[in-house]
């Protein structure tokens, strides 16, 4: 495939880090921490969502009214725990970064994260010094299903949007980056099956995602 495109717009977790098993192992210990339980798979409907929103469906799924400051530290003190010996990456992360780097291609991260969250993971996994610029929800007026950190994220790399492919493994990033008119959207589903199908195209890994781009 010809290359058409000047700029990337990556996901972060679920994508380069592979942080959502996590989150499914530390959510459940998290509410009973606090008193409550929910089914485990309960979890996977909270993919992609930014944390003010999971907080939303978590007490309407209790009927609750738990404190969103305080699930959300809770929550980042569980994670730190199980991150402190490093953060696992998705395979593939460093051969495709690596064939960013051979044609000098620039890189951001679009992410329902905050940014000094997001940035602390990228540092903590090695990666934050292969990323041109970092978009978290938290410099954006609207997160993911929103246009908003993927048009932010191309304006960060000096792009349009349509200069730009994205990768994401959420159905609420791939709508996102439609929205934001992003050229080539590419969905690559890590924990759960996109039920949209609505991406450009659709593979199964990083490498595919490399070969899909002839990089």
């Amino acid at each position: 495939m010809t290359l058409h495109f000047s700029g990337v717009v990556l996901d972060l977790d679920g994508l380069l880090l592979d942080t959502e098993r996590l989150q499914f192992e530390v959510g459940p210990a998290v509410l009973s921490s606090l008193g409550y339980d929910l089914e485990p798979t309960f979890f996977r409907s909270l993919v992609g969502i930014d944390r003010t929103e999971s907080a939303r469906l978590i007490n309407l799924e209790l009927g609750a009214t738990i404190d969103t400051a305080e699930l959300d530290r809770v929550w980042n003190e569980a994670m730190d725990d199980r991150m402190r010996d490093g953060i696992p990456l998705r395979p593939g992360v460093h051969d495709f970064l690596d064939a960013l780097d051979q044609r000098s291609l620039p890189r951001a991260i679009a992410t329902n994260s905050v940014t000094a969250r997001a940035e602390w993971k990228l540092e903590h996994a090695g990666l934050l010094r292969r990323i041109d610029a970092v978009v978290g929800v938290d410099k954006v007026a609207r997160g993911k299903p929103a246009p908003d950190v993927y048009l932010a994220a191309a304006k960060a790399l000096g792009l349009e949007p349509s200069q730009c492919i994205a990768l994401d493994d959420s159905d609420l990033g791939v709508r996102a980056a439609m929205a934001a008119g992003i050229d080539k959207v590419i969905q690559i589903p890590d924990l759960v099956m996109s039920k949209d199908l609505s991406a450009h195209h659709q593979v199964e890994s990083l490498s595919d995602a490399r070969t899909l781009l002839g990089i």
